[in-house]
């Protein structure tokens, strides 16, 4: 009876006590617990350090994780549930709240975590159960971006005493969030005092890892060896131990000569060991940096192309690699073209996630536009040379490049043979060179000379690699000279192929080939002022679009300097002269008062409307421009809401008010469009149409151009529609047989109704009318229903006016946007000719009894 008492979950007594503890524990809490820690290294192990840069203190919560576990997870909180409500005498109910807590934190229902926690700390009797619970809830709070609270319970517990684990989990969390919120000193601190008393674990040994990569990084290289050198000895994994000697490496203080050679030798060691054929592309990276360090730019850039070269898996080492490169050949070597070849390849393979990839991917788009135009103006002022030379100039350039051409074209051809000299060396073909000729192929299955086909094939092929060769020994040792007109000497002693017709084929298709090169050498050159002209303007526009990018995207003052005055000085009449006057005025201000005052002097004098004038002597003219423009925007509403409502003469007065006190501000177009709009109201259509005009020519870059064009083809259909329509004559004789119309846009559906619905609609009121419903065409936009026929005027009126009433077939038929109407029957027959869906809607209001 004692020990079945004890089983009661309120039994306080001493046998109670045991049991429940003991039960608690082993039973519902162990399990739970243990699920719970699966789902956590679940986690853990799901997170991929990138070593590249900082790591983080704990691993994130992954949602794929989370939701595959789902089932666990609620598992975990229904046990710990059993142990809380079965043994809640039990010294493990505050554990086991905690990990409900936890459960609920990594299922990411916060709101229920913190609920638990906050019950946890406020009824549990043991201080330092209530210190965990906090501990989890600075968790919560950091996952739940609820950073002020965080902050609140950090400063919290850091008065408190806690024992030793709870110190541990409070420094690690402490440090959570100071990473989550980017303050390094702090996660410092914390890491600094939670290593110096953890045990050994995995744990331990990335948070010196992180602490060696925050020191590298703050420039404490000697700290940062310190930690890297804790890393290896606490037993990390392999890529630990690999990545914290890179960085060892790194951070190694030099002091002469010999220190250097002891690191690049350590280097090579690491890609030498068979462990590391991974991670040789991070080797060659780490090398490249040390290079970059000691100023040998030249062998970092191969050390860095060689990491590229070697990297198959790791995507995100390769496109750090391509990222250095594209950022020496930019701002060291300034070869941009290469620059962009590899800030091409970096954005394109860098992942999204990575800190560095919006600026990359900026990088790499504006280096596109600014190499175009860069090739933009070599292209074009090539060809502007090529131009004002004479002819005989031309031929000697056309000639070396032919030359050039060949010269690449017989480096191709080395290389061929080269490689094919490699096959036949693999051969068993009794020595004889079957491949030589690598584009010709025996297809007949005949021996190589037996089949005439295949030694013409040879034949050209030779004559395409060597030339024309007299049959001489050592013949491919013998030099040959080109001439400009890409002849090859041959003494006219020495016999050649000269008397075989393939070989005068293949001189005249040269010849030929040449000819038609020349040809288009000289097309391409622009002869006339016209093409010199087009060219000009595209160098023009090319310089201001460099100038700007070197200026504002690039952050090159100098460059951009240089740029804006050399477009200044070749085109002296630019568009673009006072924009450049301002901005090297802005340059020179600070550093040569003298020429930035030059520069200054011309922009106000020759150009003084424009707002760069403006700004030279009212540096707040932009501002005050602002505050008036926000004055003339409220005006410009309180005139429009008056336009609208109709009130047109006090809508006029505003406008006026707001063009006479405020003549220049961002809203002038807008004023004087809406001054137009109500013209459109208050005048003849000639002189709205006049004032549209005048819009558009007077505010051509508005923004509200395209409204203005619109309102001005409107205005001139309107016209033209108003001529047809005084083609169009209805007759006004009404003693004759009426039809019914119901007129609707083709690609809407009239509400369901159908011409049979209209027919027994009419039927019911006039049984005694002969009357018949049919769809038809009217034209490319509109169908219609007819009703046919009405034997006269008044019958038909009659019917008009039920079916727009209540009595309608269709409810609400009159608020529906399909016209109908009553007509002729001669009037329909002209009503269906015209094709024009308005053009009776005015005889038939001006001669129809509309209103019951």
């Amino acid at each position: 009876m004692l020990l079945l008492s004890a089983c009661s979950s309120s039994n306080s007594g001493f046998v109670g006590h045991a049991y429940h503890n003991v039960t608690a524990k082993y039973n519902a809490y162990f399990i739970a617990r243990e699920e719970l820690n699966e789902v956590y290294a679940e986690l853990e192990e799901a997170y991929e350090p990138n070593f590249n840069k900082t790591l983080l203190v704990f691993a994130p919560i992954d949602t794929n994780i989370v939701k595959a576990d789902s089932a666990i997870i609620a598992d975990v909180i229904k046990k710990a549930s059993i142990a809380i409500q079965r043994h809640e005498v039990s010294k493990w109910v505050d554990d086991s709240y905690i990990l409900v807590g936890k459960a609920r934190l990594v299922s990411q229902a916060f709101e229920e975590s913190i609920e638990t926690f906050k019950y946890v700390n406020v009824n549990s009797e043991q201080k330092q159960t209530q210190y965990n619970a906090l501990i989890n809830l600075i968790r919560t709070f950091i996952e739940y971006k609820e950073y002020n609270n965080a902050q609140a319970v950090i400063d919290y517990l850091s008065r408190k005493k806690l024992d030793k684990q709870n110190r541990i989990q409070f420094y690690l969390h402490a440090a959570n969030f100071a990473q989550r919120t980017n303050d390094p000193s702090n996660l410092i601190k914390y890491l600094n005092a939670a290593t110096e008393i953890m045990p050994g674990s995995q744990e331990k040994v990335r948070m010196h890892f992180i602490l060696g990569q925050l020191f590298q990084k703050a420039g404490f290289d000697s700290f940062a060896y310190k930690n890297f050198e804790s890393v290896i000895q606490n037993n990390p994994t392999y890529d630990y131990y690999f990545h914290a000697r890179l960085h060892m490496a790194q951070v190694t203080e030099l002091s002469d000569g010999a220190d250097i050679k002891k690191i690049r030798k350590y280097f090579e060691q690491l890609l030498k060991d068979g462990k590391n054929n991974e991670f040789k592309d991070k080797i060659y990276y780490e090398m490249a940096e040390f290079e970059l360090k000691q100023n040998n730019l030249n062998v970092a850039i191969e050390y860095y192309k060689s990491s590229a070269l070697v990297s198959v898996n790791n995507q995100r080492q390769k496109s750090f690699s391509y990222h250095k490169l594209g950022l020496l050949y930019f701002d060291e070597l300034t070869e941009y073209e290469l620059a962009k070849a590899y800030y091409d390849s970096a954005s394109k393979i860098m992942p999204r996630d990575e800190e560095i990839y919006p600026k990359v991917a900026k990088r790499q788009q504006v280096l596109s536009v600014f190499i175009e135009q860069i090739n933009t103006i070599d292209r074009n002022d090539s060809l502007l040379n090529l131009a004002n030379m004479d002819s005989l100039a031309l031929n000697d350039i056309f000639a070396k490049i032919q030359v050039q051409k060949f010269a690449k074209q017989e480096s191709e051809a080395k290389r061929k043979r080269k490689e094919a000299r490699n096959t036949v060396s693999t051969s068993n073909f009794g020595g004889f060179a079957a491949t030589s000729f690598n584009t010709v192929t025996n297809t007949s299955g005949k021996f190589y000379f037996y089949d005439a086909a295949t030694v013409a094939g040879g034949k050209r092929e030779f004559s395409s690699l060597w030339g024309n060769r007299s049959l001489q020994d050592n013949w491919r040792f013998e030099s040959t000279q080109i001439n400009t007109n890409n002849e090859v000497a041959i003494s006219p002693s020495d016999e050649t192929f000269d008397d075989d017709p393939l070989v005068d084929n293949v001189v005249a298709s040269a010849k030929e080939l040449e000819s038609t090169e020349r040809a288009a050498f000289f097309t391409r050159i622009p002869f006339l002022e016209k093409e010199q002209q087009k060219l000009n303007a595209q160098t023009e526009i090319a310089f201001y679009k460099l100038g700007n990018i070197y200026n504002f995207d690039l952050i090159e003052k100098q460059k951009a300097v240089e740029t804006y005055q050399e477009l200044l000085e070749r085109y002296p009449d630019t568009e673009y002269r006072a924009e450049m006057l301002y901005l090297l005025y802005v340059y020179f201000k600070d550093k040569n008062p003298e020429q930035s005052q030059k520069y200054a002097n011309e922009l106000v004098n020759n150009y003084p409307k424009t707002i760069f004038a403006k700004l030279v002597l009212n540096p707040n003219y932009q501002e005050e421009s602002n505050l008036a423009s926000s004055k003339v925007k409220a005006l410009y509403e309180t005139a429009y809401i008056a336009y609208y409502g109709d009130s047109l003469a006090v809508a006029d007065s505003i406008i006026d008010y707001g063009l006479s006190n405020y003549p220049e501000n961002d809203y002038e177009d807008n004023l004087h469009l809406l001054r137009t709009l109500i013209i459109g109201k208050t005048e003849d259509r000639n002189t709205y149409l006049y004032q549209l005009q005048q819009f558009v020519k007077a505010y051509p870059e508005s923004e509200l151009i395209t409204f203005a064009k619109e309102l001005l083809l409107a205005v001139e259909n309107y016209k033209k529609k108003l001529q047809e329509l005084d083609e169009i004559r209805y007759i006004p004789y009404f003693e004759q047989t009426h039809y019914f119309v119901v007129l609707y846009e083709n690609n809407k559906a009239l509400a369901g109704l159908l011409p049979t619905e209209i027919e027994n609609f009419a039927e019911t009121f006039y049984p005694n009318e002969t009357l018949n419903a049919g769809n038809l065409i009217f034209n490319d936009e509109y169908a219609m229903i007819l009703l046919s026929e009405f034997k006269d005027k008044k019958v038909a009126e009659s019917f008009y006016m039920k079916f727009n009433s209540e009595l309608s077939p269709i409810k609400d038929f009159s608020s529906l946007q399909f016209d109908s109407f009553i007509i002729s029957k001669d009037n329909f027959q002209i009503f269906y000719q015209s094709k024009i869906a308005d053009s009776y809607e005015l005889f038939f209001k001006e001669n129809y009894k509309l209103t019951p």
